[in-house]
């Protein structure tokens, strides 16, 4: 038997009038959850608070029964932080690398849903966060940069010329940028254009005294120089006679065999060769074309037929189907905001209190079945076209070309606890537990600069314009947005172009790649048997999950693609 209460809420907001809550709790439910329901109520972000009923401070392990709490009780809600606290929250952020006070505030705000200025204002610090940081001893801003004061004044700030020679010293002497690059962020979980504020190649540049390039995008010490740049004239020196040699022979009259892995010769689609023209001037005149195509390719015209057809989902799901469910997260393309015309998907997961983390197998196909049912008695029914159970997710096909895949997942305290349970479970276990993720998945994609979702969505319509020969073998979204994502960090805001440039290089060498990020989860959390895999693209947001998992996608008709065809033919 549930009752309803009405409780103060009293904050150190100045000039704030004590709010009122009115909430139906149960008489079993425990003062903790109650508490919890109330800052969640009211974006409070702060875990130090307290129940009060009749003067006394409730004990946040019983339940509201045991304390004696009726609907006749006045119940206040008391917020006990103090400025520590903010510093705390602000310490936890700083952890991984330095901010901006633009980037502190809008990861505080992801992380705790609500703005720090606000955060402020509860605990009656009425200022910017910029100006609370240079009053506390705790920090330091410096060239936009918040950092933290450590106790280790003896450790000397990171020279990132230092260790980029290391790592060359280590791991060369000679590399790509690229590589270098990836090298540096295993090391430190922050990209060098983070760091030095430019991109890594113009800071290279820069360093003339201990690097040097040598050949295209290559680099090396610069007391190796002399010697690498003549080991490439001897390179090339032999190479032009092997092509001197094979003009000769018969031989090269004879086409190669066809790939195994295709089963169907991809149309052909060529540009003119860029030899027709300088490169600066293709780079160029491709901008506006860039520019021109993705304007036809971003589609806004769908935004209220989406909301329409999740809004209804939402509610059928959790009016009739009998679940406890305590959050409803959008993901896919959708939820990210990288959508594209024609391809317009979205995800809605639903986490669901009382869903064991183990033995899916046993309890996913019947509820995914009972959803189904509900849904096709409820759903208008103008607006569904289709709708079927994979193995994951409950398929529907609205009509006007939107596709919607309904999830479940349990319902976890925070993502430390998710990592924790899935961290318990083996590899094949934990993969129908992929949707656990899908709010930090999509707020990692969805944060990222406008640009970079622009490239995006050209990288999406340049896969659909290509024959792949099966779904193994076809670039996921996700792939992609990951992709141009890590190129974006390597090279920051460049042209289009280049950007676009930068992305191919990376897919035609996919099976190089070796990403690890460092944003949810430290890369000492990473599944260790991962680290071994080849190529290995890390999941952000999930340290179980190689994204470029060999057995999930072959990459092999990718490379092919990315490396043979242009982007306008």
């Amino acid at each position: 038997m549930s009752m309803k209460i009405q409780v103060s809420v009293k904050t150190m907001e100045k000039g704030a009038a004590t709010a009122k809550v009115e909430m139906t709790v149960a008489p079993t439910e425990t003062v903790k959850s109650v508490k919890e329901k109330v800052a969640a109520a009211q974006l409070i972000a702060f875990p130090e608070h307290k129940l009060v009923c009749g003067g006394e401070k409730l004990d946040e392990k019983k339940t509201m029964g045991d304390c004696g709490v009726t609907e006749a009780s006045a119940v206040e809600f008391v917020l006990e932080a103090t400025e520590e606290s903010v510093v705390t929250q602000l310490k936890e952020l700083l952890k991984s690398r330095d901010l901006t006070c633009d980037e502190l505030g809008l990861l505080y705000c992801y992380k705790h849903g609500v703005s720090t200025n606000q955060a402020l204002k509860t605990i009656g610090i009425e200022m910017k966060l910029a100006d609370f940081i240079k009053d506390r001893k705790e920090f330091v801003l410096e060239g936009g940069k918040i950092s933290m004061v450590r106790d280790d004044t003896s450790l000397k700030p990171l020279s990132v010329a230092d260790q980029l020679e290391q790592i060359l010293k280590e791991n060369g002497p000679t590399m790509e940028v690229t590589a270098l690059c990836s090298k540096f962020i295993q090391k430190f979980h922050v990209s060098v254009a983070n760091v030095v504020q430019m991109r890594p190649l113009d800071f290279i540049m820069k360093e003339k005294t201990k690097f040097a390039l040598v050949g295209n995008n290559m680099v090396t010490l610069k007391e190796f120089e002399k010697q690498e740049k003549a080991k490439q004239e001897k390179a090339k020196v032999e190479g032009s006679a092997l092509r001197m040699a094979r003009s000769r022979s018969p031989q090269t009259s004879r086409a190669p065999p066809p790939a195994p892995w295709r089963q169907q010769e991809a149309p052909k689609r060529r540009s003119p060769s860029p030899r027709a023209r300088p490169a600066t001037q293709q780079i160029e005149q491709n901008e506006d074309l860039y520019q021109e195509l993705h304007t036809k390719i971003s589609s806004r015209s769908f935004n209220s037929r989406v909301a329409q057809a999740l809004s209804s989902i939402k509610e059928i799901v959790e009016q009739h189907c009998f679940l406890n469910v305590v959050d409803v997260v959008k993901g896919g393309s959708v939820g990210k905001g990288t959508a594209i015309t024609d391809c317009e998907d979205a995800e809605l997961v639903f986490f669901v209190k009382g869903l064991p983390t183990e033995g899916h197998q046993k309890w996913m196909a019947p509820l995914l079945r009972s959803v189904k049912a509900t849904l096709s008695l409820n759903f208008p029914s103008d607006m569904l076209a289709s709708m079927d159970c994979t193995d994951d997710s409950v398929r529907m096909d609205v009509k006007g070309g939107l596709v919607v895949n309904v999830r479940f997942s349990p319902a976890f305290e925070n993502y430390v606890e998710t990592v924790q349970a899935l961290g318990m479970l083996g590899p094949y276990a934990r993969k129908p537990f992929e949707p656990s993720f899908v709010k930090e998945r999509t707020q990692f994609v969805a944060k990222q600069p406008g640009h970079v979702k622009v490239t995006m969505r050209l990288m999406k319509w340049w896969r659909d314009q290509q024959a792949w020969s099966c779904p193994l073998t076809t670039p996921s979204d996700y792939v992609l947005e990951l992709i141009v994502i890590y190129a974006a960090q390597q090279c920051g805001k460049v042209a289009q172009a280049q950007m676009i440039a930068n992305c191919m290089s990376l897919l035609a060498r996919f099976d190089q790649l070796r990403v690890v990020w460092s944003n949810y989860y430290d890369p000492s959390d990473v599944w260790s048997p991962l680290m071994l895999q080849k190529p290995l693209l890390m999941d952000p947001v999930n340290p179980f999950t190689n994204v470029a998992d060999p057995q999930d996608f072959d990459a092999r008709e990718l490379m092919s693609f990315a490396s043979s065809t242009h982007f306008f033919w």
